[in-house]
């Protein structure tokens, strides 16, 4: 059954840009009364008024577990909630820091734990979790060791949590390569010689976008018979 998201309350977490921007974006074109989730209230404050429909914005760190539970307090009732929220930091292993790694590990993993623990209990019965991982988790790469990791970890965390939260939902979309402003911290000719070079190697001879990928946790958030389920959207890199 797919449900509509009219009337819903959907929290999307590091719904400020790219891919997260774009589901809270389709979700408030749905009708759904969405909360966008992040850290930098100048980004919070331009996607609210960039967005057309309802929207409400919080500016909480997910690295700090007091401000996930005022969080909890203030939307006392949600439908679906997302996470896209990950610090990602490519390095070759033996080059990372503790402080490199724990910035990972406290925004994408425990960010995720803080999420889960203090709306479970707000969840609807009808309603879903989705969380992000990445097709890092299936296909090695160098300077990913932490990042695979930590989208392994997603996968597994759906999996146990849709038998332990069910009837709520619990999914992980996969997301290969994406276009969104991630890739920002390159310069503007680089970034497009280095997104066209991983295009012309997959199947699809193409990266994604953000839209595509809304699409499909639009799809995991309304599609009533899909829980534990790990959806890769990645252009056929794991083919």
């Amino acid at each position: 059954m797919t449900a509509s998201l009219a009337g819903k309350t959907v929290l999307v977490v590091g719904g400020t840009s790219g891919m997260g921007y774009a589901l809270a974006e389709k979700a408030a074109a749905a009708g759904a009364n969405v909360h966008i989730v992040g850290r930098s209230v100048a980004r919070l404050t331009e996607a609210k008024y960039s967005i057309t429909g309802n929207v409400t914005i919080h500016a909480v760190d997910l690295r700090n577990e007091s401000e996930v539970v005022a969080l909890a307090r203030t939307v006392a009732r949600v439908d679906h909630l997302v996470t896209t929220a990950a610090d990602n930091i490519f390095k070759p292993f033996v080059e990372l820091s503790n402080e490199d790694i724990e910035a990972m590990l406290t925004t994408k993993l425990w960010g995720a734990i803080y999420l889960i623990r203090h709306f479970a209990k707000r969840i609807s019965p009808e309603g879903s979790i989705t969380l992000f991982g990445g097709a890092a988790a299936l296909k090695g790469s160098p300077g990913a060791s932490i990042v695979a990791a930590l989208n392994a970890s997603m996968d597994g965390l759906a999996r146990t949590l849709a038998l332990e939260l069910a009837p709520i939902r619990v999914n992980t979309l996969s997301p290969g390569v994406v276009d969104t402003p991630a890739w920002d911290f390159l310069p503007t000719n680089d970034r497009a010689a280095v997104l066209g070079s991983i295009g012309s190697s997959l199947p699809r001879g193409r990266v994604g976008t953000a839209e595509e990928l809304a699409q499909a946790a639009f799809f995991l958030m309304t599609n009533g018979f899909t829980t534990g389920t790990v959806l890769q959207v990645d252009g056929g890199a794991n083919a």
